[in-house]
């Protein structure tokens, strides 16, 4: 096949859609992807997905899809492909495993992100080649190669992971997308199941763009909550150590001042489970930020899905595709049942992990308000027992930490109270009960026509 170099510009309102065996044989597309790829839907049926693999997109990538496919998991990945007539198209392109396959629903690239992975593919890409020309190099060799490349080439972008990517990635096409399902997609001459299916695809997309659009909140308030935390530990720590030293200092003058030394020991105790219990919150805060991303990525998926549901309705409607077309509803069904009953034990993982939250935070500064009173008490006997000269420089640092954990606490307070008040919501029944009566209503129509 030539390469024309002419890339194809794709409506944002467009999906493609195709399935797969679990060896990437294809076994149906929509007519986005018919009249897009250039292919005729008996060319494509029967043959390689890798039809449309345009040869400047790197295996690397290719190779990072497969391994999360075949370990059960949603994939998704900026692509390149290739049209019949050698021109090409860009695509950002989610995968999920289905029961004896893979189904595929891809967008055209609307946001920031993909211009800088394209720029990444062709350092991959240069990587790839310096591979293969080793000597005794495998196709596999040359995959991993760039896999590696790819997965250093995201880290500097800021992602930790892939799974932190493809959040990213997909989050964002789905949020510049926007509400298609109700509006791109809608058509008032429906009548019917078909107009039902519409209507029900529309009011589900509605409700999953408002829990991406709460969880985005949701994701910020995490963000700088762990930012807070981070700045109150280490102070908090600098007040542990600061009383270590009170403690060192008291003991040196414990013949003359016993009770000074009592005191200075005593309230170290609930300044150290004020520490504790800040420690305690690191991983319920990491915990928490994996939960919640990996709620966004699968109600993000879950929208994509929906609106390939109004669109397969709507291109019915219009007569671009034939009533058996509506067969494939039933799988992308099926697809968001499964986010749908993933993402309700994933949400009541948050709002468990939420309240332990605000459950620390709370104990924490309950601890430093304990160990001001007994602070208060040892700053009067030093001043009774004329001990400051003894204690020397260690006075002042204590109430400088001390002041700034107090601050610290007030702010994670604060965040934690907003945090408790947008708890997720998920009605796992009602969310079911929608994607049944799509479900049935695009069977009946198919089975009526």
């Amino acid at each position: 096949m030539s390469f024309s170099g002419i890339e194809r510009f794709i409506s944002p309102d467009e999906l493609f859609f195709s399935t797969t065996d679990r060896r990437g044989l294809i076994r149906s597309g929509n007519s986005v992807f018919v009249r897009v790829s250039g292919f005729s839907l008996d060319e494509l049926t029967g043959a390689p997905h890798s039809i449309v693999r345009h040869p400047g997109m790197p295996a690397g990538a290719f190779r990072l899809i497969w391994e999360r496919l075949l370990d059960g998991r949603a994939a998704g990945a900026y692509v390149r492909n290739l049209a019949k007539d050698g021109s090409h198209y860009w695509v950002f392109a989610t995968m999920t495993p289905s029961p004896d396959g893979f189904l595929s629903v891809r967008v055209a690239p609307r946001t920031p992100l993909a211009e800088e992975v394209k720029r990444l593919y062709k350092d991959v890409a240069d990587v790839e080649l310096e591979a293969a020309a080793r000597e005794g190099a495998t196709r596999r060799d040359v995959a991993r190669a760039g896999q590696e490349r790819l997965e250093e080439l995201l880290g500097e972008l800021g992602f930790g992971s892939h799974d932190a990517f493809l959040t990213e990635a997909l989050t964002g096409e789905v949020a510049t997308r926007g509400r298609l399902a109700s509006a791109v997609y809608a058509r008032s001459r429906g009548r019917g199941p078909i107009a039902e299916v519409l209507a029900g695809a529309g009011a589900l997309a509605s409700t999953l763009a408002d829990l991406v659009l709460r969880l985005e909140g949701y994701r910020q308030l995490s963000e700088r909550l762990l930012r807070s935390f981070a700045e109150v530990l280490a102070v908090a720590r600098r007040l542990d150590r600061a009383i270590e030293a009170a403690q060192t200092a008291s003991a040196a003058v414990a013949a003359t001042a016993p009770v000074l030394h009592n005191t200075a020991r005593v309230m170290a105790v609930p300044a150290g489970k004020a520490v504790a219990a800040l420690e305690r919150l690191a991983p319920r805060l990491a915990s928490l930020r994996s939960d919640v991303a990996d709620l966004r990525l699968g109600i993000a998926l879950a929208s994509l899905h929906t609106d390939m549901i109004a669109a397969f309705a709507a291109e019915v409607l219009d007569g671009v595709a034939p009533p058996t077309s509506l067969g494939e509803v039933p799988l992308l069904c099926d697809a968001v049942h499964g986010s749908v009953l993933e993402l309700s034990a994933r949400a009541g993982r948050v709002n468990q992990a939420l309240r332990e939250v605000v459950a620390e935070v709370a104990e924490a500064g309950e601890r430093l308000a304990e160990f001001h009173r007994f602070l208060g008490q040892w700053r009067l006997l030093v001043l009774r027992r004329r001990a400051g000269a003894a204690l020397g420089d260690l006075v002042s640092p204590i109430d400088d930490e001390f002041a700034a954990s107090w601050d610290g606490m007030d702010m994670l307070r604060s965040l934690s109270a907003e945090f408790e008040a947008s708890a997720v919501p998920f009605d796992v029944a009602e969310l079911e009960e929608r994607v049944m009566r799509i479900r049935a209503d695009a069977l009946a129509y198919r089975d009526a026509s």
